[in-house]
């Protein structure tokens, strides 16, 4: 028999777009198992009797007849009252959407989609998750942007927003919100119109029932086009001495702080800023604390006395630093050619900044795991708890195995991220790159970037 407090759950996917199923898969590949995979609702209940499972997720683009859909999953969760079921869309959240959540489905639109989201809602079902305040569907599908790589900035100036809208309005007719405040960030538009075109015709052919739906659908609701989008007036040239990978619109904004001071804040926010330029991002890092030792590595990459040093930024393997930046001008930044913007802001409770932190798109919050330590890591989540701590990541640089099982012990419905021993963060071994992969999850994030766009590709 099932064991429904099994760590790894049983997962059921039903979706028409392999694209799509190999994501998903990969999405909850450390929170449970897929038993099966099917790309249709054709003989769905004898498939679905066939394997436990405790988790089923259904996609829109199986959905033939609303009517149907709802009365099939209605039997299922009669039948199977345990079962978690989720539901992704990418249409407006309408009469349909809210018939299935009232009968008890997790709706998670397309414009809210985000690496951690299906697992976050599951585990929040399943009461795995610590309380805090978040953000209801319809408020965070108002909030992001249609197309993502990583993390949209939480609160973006209105400054930067109010530069674009004249001419989007002009280019895109009646359309969602683009670049709203929200979870989801980066819009990629380094593919021109032709390859547009033949991705367009490519998916085309998956299907004529699939063509059919669509239609129907796209008669009923705006659509978006994102190609005709003119961004100039913010983002006008590169500042970059190094080849990057396509341009993005947006930046995400990732803050790194500590609990303490001496925990590593400046290291970790070192690996991060040189994996991210590694993978050819344009990164930039700002030293949002008045520790002032970002002359000191500029020094000793120059090979001069750090006291003859007078500049307020560098360049190091593709990264550009900011010395010294107590005061963050944020606006300044997010107009720069930057695909990521990190924040090395020290100890949380002496940084003018943390409002940046607040902000960010990822928080990364560095603590000592010694056993006399940890108290500060608990002090720090327990006087935020207010707060959405939904995207931040407890990193503990050389811990031990029995640290991390101490702290986890406390802190069980969090991700606990290891970081080993490793002195020189200028220069990354694979080792360290999975590691950094492991916390930013910036392919992942880069494969829901191509299947949102992929929708919205097919819903044109």
């Amino acid at each position: 028999m099932l064991k429904i407090g099994d760590s790894m759950k049983r997962i059921f996917i039903v979706s028409s777009d392999p694209d799509e199923c190999e994501w998903i898969k990969e999405e909850l590949e450390d929170f449970g198992r897929v038993v099966k995979a099917i790309d249709s609702l054709d003989f769905f209940i004898s498939q679905w009797e066939s394997v436990e499972s405790e988790i089923l997720i259904l996609t829109e683009n199986v959905v033939k007849n609303t009517e149907s859909f709802e009365k099939l999953l209605h039997n299922v969760k009669t039948n199977y009252p345990y079962v978690k079921m989720v539901f992704l869309y990418f249409r407006d959240a309408d009469d349909f959407v809210r018939r299935l959540t009232d009968i008890g489905l997790i709706c998670i639109s397309y414009n809210a989609l985000d690496v951690g989201v299906i697992e976050m809602r599951i585990k929040g079902e399943l009461g795995q998750v610590p309380e805090v305040n978040t953000h209801t569907e319809t408020e965070v599908a108002e909030k992001v942007t249609t197309d993502s790589v990583m993390f949209k900035r939480s609160e973006v100036d209105e400054t930067l927003r109010d530069s674009t809208t004249e001419e989007s309005e002009e280019s895109s007719g009646s359309r969602q919100p683009m670049d709203e405040p929200g979870n989801v960030s980066i819009v990629e538009v380094g593919n021109t119109r032709k390859a547009s075109d033949k991705l367009l015709k490519v998916l085309a052919n998956k299907g004529n029932e699939f063509k059919t739906f669509l239609n129907k659908r796209n008669k009923q609701s705006s659509t978006l086009d994102i190609e005709g989008l003119n961004f100039d007036a913010v983002f006008n040239q590169s500042r970059n001495k190094v080849k990057v990978r396509d341009r993005y619109i947006g930046t995400a904004v990732i803050a790194v702080t500590g609990v303490e001071k001496g925990v590593g804040c400046t290291h970790t926010a070192l690996m991060i800023a040189n994996y991210l330029a590694k993978q050819k991002f344009s990164v930039a890092l700002v030293e949002a604390n008045e520790s002032n030792e970002y002359k000191e590595i500029e020094a000793a990459y120059e090979g001069v006395d750090a006291d003859l040093l007078n500049t307020v930024s560098f360049f190091i393997n593709g990264v550009h630093y900011y010395k010294n930046e107590s005061c963050i001008d944020m606006i300044s930044l997010l107009s720069g050619n930057y695909s990521y913007i990190i924040l090395d802001l020290g100890c949380y409770d002496t940084t003018s900044s943390f409002n940046e932190f607040l902000r960010a798109n990822l928080q990364i919050v560095v603590g000592g795991s010694s056993e006399w330590k940890q108290n500060k890591i608990y002090t720090f989540f327990q006087s935020q708890i207010h707060l959405d701590q939904s995207k931040w990541r407890l990193c503990l640089p050389l811990a031990e195995k029995d640290s991390i099982k101490d702290i986890s012990k406390k802190m069980d419905r969090r991700k606990i991220y290891r970081i080993p021993y490793f002195p020189d963060a200028f220069d990354l071994t694979s080792e360290i790159d999975g590691v950094m992969e492991n916390i930013l999850k910036v392919n992942q994030q880069h494969k829901l970037s191509l299947l949102r766009k992929k929708m919205l590709n097919i819903m044109e």
